[in-house]
């Protein structure tokens, strides 16, 4: 009784127009956080334990491979900012103004941040505040997780120079700011757990499926490249995020060019309710065998190009047509280019640019997809679909 009241009164309060109405004790919220440069997830838990998912930072305006598509809310506020903002905004009281959780699913510019030519280190740390590094300075982080802490050396490219102030800034922050780093634990249910009252949601969990290319296959884990050569994408760190009857699913840029999305798919082994969209809908991702498992009802891609590869044309060409069952795509970022090339896929699209909050009603039994201005800092809402019966 109590809790369906608290799920009628904070579905009662989106309107459009106005800002989102802050988190409520029950409800879990993902914020696909838009900056047009990078990838970043907020998550508020049940019991308000909060938790970061990458905060990419490539802001090169210029290059061979991509086109950008416009930065949000515009290009004079670096993505850094545009993150740490929103989750002032959002972050409940409970979590005392920290981040209980950051996990860095891999070691992509996209993900985790940059150096760029004009960036200098800052004189005391001594690397370059970008991405990750830039919003702890900002935001504290009690916990770090990514794919290989503490070892950085048999993993780091050698030509990854644009990327090395993050052993830099894990080394430093944990000797001298007091945060804690852990390896991502594939197979392990209580590393990613709730903070402040477990006991109230014991139908909550986050099950780590994947990392560095081993799979947990629901009995042990398994290298997934046997012996093969491990690219950063298949290297992607994979969770499953249950809530009551609600499931998520989020698996950095392990895709359909990678050996490790269709394990994991095998692992979970049934339809989920909604995920992130594998390698930002990139080529082979999302392959008919492993959405046949999911069959989601939502999909959220966020993504930054204008070129025809993020989102790959022919890939949503084929989800948009394949799909034997009902599934809504939102995009956080479709460039105008992008879009008025390919009209008709586009406008078969549930919500296009803007930060994406999917809403877990307390209880884990419905939820809702709404999209927020991207334009400013004031949140408000510009589409709202829902509620979502769980299956």
């Amino acid at each position: 009784m109590i809790l369906s009241l608290l799920a009628s009164i904070a579905a009662s309060a989106f309107i459009v127009g106005s800002p989102l109405p802050q988190w409520q004790e029950g409800c879990l919220d993902i914020h696909a956080i838009n900056s047009g440069r990078g990838e970043c997830t907020f998550f508020i838990l049940p019991d308000g334990t909060t938790m970061l998912v990458d905060a990419g930072e490539w802001i090169k305006y210029k290059s061979k491979k991509y086109d950008w598509t416009p930065a949000r809310p515009s290009a004079d506020v670096r993505p850094c900012e545009v993150y740490a903002r929103y989750i002032r905004h959002f972050m409940p009281r409970r979590a005392k103004g920290a981040l209980d959780y950051a996990l860095i699913t891999h070691y992509h510019l996209d993900h985790f941040g940059t150096v760029e030519d004009w960036m200098q280190p800052d004189p005391e740390r001594g690397y370059v505040l970008t991405g990750i590094a830039a919003l702890q300075r900002e935001i504290p982080i009690r916990t770090l997780i990514d794919r290989s802490y503490p070892e950085y050396e048999s993993v780091w490219l050698p030509s990854s120079s644009k990327s090395d102030f993050y052993p830099k800034f894990v080394r430093y922050v944990t000797a001298r700011d007091g945060i804690h780093a852990e390896s991502f634990r594939v197979g392990d249910s209580k590393q990613l757990r709730l903070r402040h009252r477990p006991c109230r949601y014991r139908n909550f969990k986050i099950m780590n499926y994947a990392a560095s290319g081993i799979v947990w296959n629901g009995k042990e884990a398994v290298n997934a490249y046997e012996g093969e050569v491990l690219r950063e994408n298949g290297a992607s760190c994979c969770f499953l995020l249950s809530y009551g009857d609600f499931d998520y699913y989020t698996g950095g840029d392990a895709g359909g060019n990678t050996r490790v999305a269709l394990p994991v798919a095998q692992a979970i082994g049934r339809p989920i309710e909604a995920m992130k969209a594998d390698h930002h809908l990139s080529y082979h991702t999302m392959k008919k065998e492993t959405m046949d498992i999911y069959q989601p009802m939502v999909v959220v891609t966020q993504s930054f190009t204008e070129r025809e590869i993020q989102p790959d044309i022919e890939t949503l060409t084929r989800l948009f047509s394949e799909q034997s069952y009902h599934c809504r795509y939102y995009f956080s970022n479709i460039g105008p280019v992008q879009r008025s090339a390919h009209a008709d896929l586009y406008d078969q699209a549930a919500g296009i640019n803007g930060h994406v909050v999917i809403r877990v009603m307390p209880g884990g039994h419905e939820f809702y997809v709404i999209m927020l201005d991207d334009t400013n800092f004031e949140y408000k809402i510009k589409s709202v679909d829902g509620p979502f019966k769980c299956k």
